[in-house]
């Protein structure tokens, strides 16, 4: 199979970048020929919330074994048409467009366009079909923006499918689980983690992990953190990752009483190297997300064998067993939250087996195969 990804890809960062890099490398794995076609600008400096886009690590791993070629300006209808043409002309059985933010749409659709005329099959891998927050009006009719009829739709979540059925009924979707990062998989020395971070060895550690944005709730966490009882096991929670909206009350909350000394707050981008150690030192990992439609922080956790305390929204129920790989509770419910943390505080351990289990079936092998079944199902040229 010739596939073409369509997407950011290193040296641009993020969730998405990952996920483009790791299909990318899951599809060398199985013999197949894989060109990344990435952005030279991605998001306007003027929208982008964090201090850079750029991620400062070596490259992928895997990324010398396919061609990234980064054409695309988000802002450039031009860079749109030019990618387009030189994909056409090299006419892959298969092109996969990571779709994560409408504001993409028309830079995406440009793309894919002229492919698509010439018989290539379009598959949108669709993490998200509005913004997690408030979105501008302006940005609404992009939400399904360039599916065609023709083309297919992954995702990650039942949530994303029915938004789009109501946007676009009749559009094929698949729903896969979202695959664990096999980069970031290495699982490192717990006690010596610990040790690196200043985490003493019979603390409680609860771990949130990636940027900080609001739907994800880390407001939630420190509200539920202060209402943990003042005696019981000794904890820490640890917040790492750069944070994309003001810190004002988060700082004010952790300088006083009863926060103060117990929330450790790294804030800037965690590279590779160093997320085995966070997952390591962590006893369990919350995402408290208020809103949402999946995680790559769920699967990463369970690769480094740690259960979740996950927000119920979205996709996430779909990917917990409650008491088994994790706790799941209401959206923006600072008590039950409180009582999600003093449950593992005093004990709660989840299964290494179901855990494992979990991990296991978020390889990226049914990913690839779906794709190859795919491509072998390609529509006539028109």
């Amino acid at each position: 199979m010739r596939l073409t990804i369509v997407g950011p890809a290193y040296p641009l960062r993020g969730g998405i970048a990952l996920h483009t890099a790791e299909m990318a490398r899951a599809a060398c794995d199985r013999g197949h020929a894989v060109e990344v076609v990435s952005f030279r600008r991605l998001y306007p400096a003027a929208l982008f919330p964090g201090r850079s886009q750029l991620d400062p690590g070596p490259p992928p791993a895997a990324s010398s074994r396919y061609l990234t070629t980064a054409s695309l300006d988000s802002l450039s209808p031009s860079s749109w048409r030019r990618a387009g043409r030189a994909l056409a002309e090299r006419a892959p059985d298969l092109v996969v467009v990571q779709r994560w933010h409408p504001f993409f749409a028309p830079a995406l659709a440009g793309v894919v366009r002229l492919p698509r005329r010439n018989g290539a099959r379009v598959v949108w891998m669709l993490h998200n079909v509005r913004p997690h927050e408030r979105s501008a009006r302006w940005l609404r009719p992009l939400y399904a923006h360039g599916i065609a009829a023709t083309d297919i739709c992954l995702t990650h979540a039942a949530s994303v499918a029915r938004e789009l059925a109501v946007l676009r009924p009749g559009t094929r979707v698949e729903e896969l689980r979202h695959p664990a990062p096999a980069s970031l998989a290495a699982r490192e020395d717990p006690a010596a983690s610990r040790r690196a971070l200043g985490i003493a060895p019979d603390e409680v550690v609860f771990l949130f992990f990636g940027y900080v944005r609001h739907y994800k709730g880390v407001d939630v966490l420190l509200d539920a953190l202060a209402e943990l009882p003042l005696e019981g096991p000794p904890w820490r929670a640890v917040i790492a990752g750069e944070w994309y909206i003001d810190r004002t009350a988060a700082d004010r909350a952790i300088a006083r009483a009863p926060l103060a000394g117990k929330v450790v707050l790294e804030d800037r981008y965690v590279p590779d190297t160093e997320v085995g150690r966070y997952l390591a030192a962590a006893t369990v990992v919350v995402a408290p997300y208020r809103d949402g439609t999946q995680s790559g922080v769920v699967p990463l956790a369970y690769a480094h064998g740690r259960g979740v305390i996950v927000g119920e929204v979205g996709g996430l129920p779909e990917v917990v067993e409650p008491g088994k790989t994790g706790l799941l509770v209401p959206p923006g419910d600072a008590r039950a939250l409180t009582a999600a943390l003093e449950e593992v505080r005093r004990g709660r351990r989840f299964s290494p087996t179901a855990i494992s289990a979990a991990h296991a079936r978020s390889s990226w092998t049914p990913f690839i195969a779906t794709l190859e079944s795919l491509a072998l199902d390609r529509p006539a040229s028109s």
